[in-house]
């Protein structure tokens, strides 16, 4: 047997398909019984029939295709980042093998394929703008609809898209009523009825599809002076220097954290009208650390199920994807943490009770981090006139981030700390760690819900529960230590 060939056997049986298919430069084709085959997939572009039209991919620009079979959806994920869902068209592809017979595959017998990067660069155009659906889809486009409406209690609101950075569609009752926000580039917000039944949009590929409004769930508008795409995360306006997203083993990414600096702040109530678990407010001096942006979705959590065997939460019917996980105990969440740890060879944990209000702050001193006030749009709660307010949890980052680029910090859904709950902050010590204590009948939920009222989201609010119990009001979001 060949030097090449050993070495090929060793990478397919020692790394995930992914790396392999990045190290021999051949695609991976792995079969429904476990069998696979490198090669190259001898087909000119890939065509998914989604819900709102036909997309037609390029071979040079596929990464990853997932056969769903039965009820699930096959699954199309571009060098690009591009996620598209719906049905395959093709029925059969070739593979090209160096050392074997050509070997013809019906898509029935496939469970994935997993394509090596290209240089032949078919044509692209230009797409400034983002595009996600109601089912998950993710995706650059342009778009071409010269006109944005919503009908609202001040009128009909028309606006370009050059005038609009965001477009925020939510269904209230099971599908069949939907509202719309719409956020100009000026900062004004307007809610109502989206007054079109569909949107226009030509993706990078050149494919254009009228989306339904009912199938929408955000457009983001950016385009920048140079006509390129702005990246998704570049509308937070984080420091490049301090953003830091982890490779896991298999070469994907991790979940995006920014770098907090640590130092000092005032924990607690500083009003003097909280509650009683929140005094008295103590300074902290904390070392510096690294916190989700986001807090942690569906879609994340739903991979560490898959590759734990681990049961999967519910999701209440409201949809899984980029919404926060919910219906996970502290344990679980632990267990995550854990995982996520051994994935990408860094210390993940849940963030302390103190580096999660040093974080929720922002460095401001008021009620919220926006100010002593509620102010409408600013987040998701039982009053803070949001699209979602008492009914369901938003997907995550559909507010505007708080002054260090963290998203949600104030309502959507609690998150689980690593400490044990005291009524009150005499006993705790002054550097931000957990203090050792020998039992902990309750563990400190932090952030306040789409379910509890607006005072609950102030940076200071503390709640706490029984750290196996699960709810449809918690999740969580991660900590990562820094060397």
């Amino acid at each position: 047997m060949s030097l090449r060939l050993i070495s090929l056997l060793l990478i397919s049986l020692l790394a995930p398909n992914a790396i392999l298919a990045a190290t021999t430069g051949y695609d991976v084709v792995t079969l429904n019984n476990g069998d696979f085959h490198n090669g190259t997939v001898a087909q000119p572009r890939f065509t998914l029939q989604t819900t709102y039209g036909s997309v037609s991919i390029p071979y040079a620009r596929m990464a990853r295709l997932e056969l769903g079979g039965g009820e699930q959806p096959d699954r199309i994920l571009t060098h690009f980042g591009d996620r598209f869902s719906g049905t395959l068209q093709e029925r059969e592809l070739t593979v090209l093998r160096v050392l074997d017979p050509t070997l013809p595959v019906s898509v029935e017998d496939i469970s994935q394929i997993e394509f090596a990067h290209r240089t032949l660069r078919p044509k692209i155009h230009r797409t400034p703008d983002i595009v996600i659906t109601q089912s998950g889809d993710n995706f650059s486009a342009r778009v071409i609809t010269e006109a944005l409406m919503i009908s609202g209690e001040h009128g009909l609101k028309v606006a370009s898209p050059a005038d609009l950075q965001l477009l925020d569609v939510v269904s209230l009752d099971e599908g069949e009523d939907y509202r719309a926000q719409m956020t100009t580039t000026s900062g004004e917000i307007v809610q109502g009825k989206f007054a079109l039944t569909s949107v226009s949009v030509e993706t990078r590929f050149g494919t254009q599809l009228d989306i339904p409004f009912n199938q929408l769930s955000r457009l983001a508008l950016r385009v920048n002076h140079s006509g390129k795409r702005t990246r998704f995360l570049s509308l937070l306006r984080i420091n490049p220097a301090d953003l830091v997203q982890d490779r896991m083993r298999d070469g994907s990414l991790g979940p995006p954290l920014i770098v907090m600096g640590g130092g000092s702040y005032t924990r607690g109530d500083l009003q003097g009208d909280g509650d009683g678990d929140e005094r008295p407010a103590v300074k902290i001096e904390l070392e510096p650390f690294a916190i989700g942006i986001y807090e942690v979705t569906f879609d994340e959590y739903d991979r560490f199920s898959d590759e734990t065997r681990r049961h999967k939460p519910d999701d209440q019917g409201w949809g899984r994807g980029s919404r926060p996980v919910v219906n996970v105990s502290w344990e679980d969440a632990k267990a995550y943490v854990e995982w996520l740890s051994r994935r990408t060879d860094q210390r993940y944990r849940l963030a302390t009770d103190a580096e999660w209000e040093y974080a929720a702050r922002a460095g401001t001193r008021s009620r919220y981090w926006w100010g002593d006030d509620p102010e409408p749009y600013r987040a998701n709660c039982a009053e803070c006139n949001s699209l979602w307010d008492g009914e369901k949890s938003a997907p995550v980052g559909r507010f505007p981030p708080n002054p260090l680029g963290l998203h949600d910090t104030a309502g959507n859904v609690f998150e689980w700390v690593e400490d044990c709950w005291v009524d009150n902050f005499s006993e705790l010590s002054l550097d931000g760690r957990v203090p050792e204590q020998a039992e902990c009948g309750k563990r400190v939920i932090r952030g306040g819900a789409w379910s509890f009222p607006v005072k609950e989201v102030r940076s200071a609010n503390r709640w706490r529960d029984f750290p196996t119990r699960s709810s449809d009001d918690t999740g969580f979001r991660v900590v990562r230590e820094l060397d």
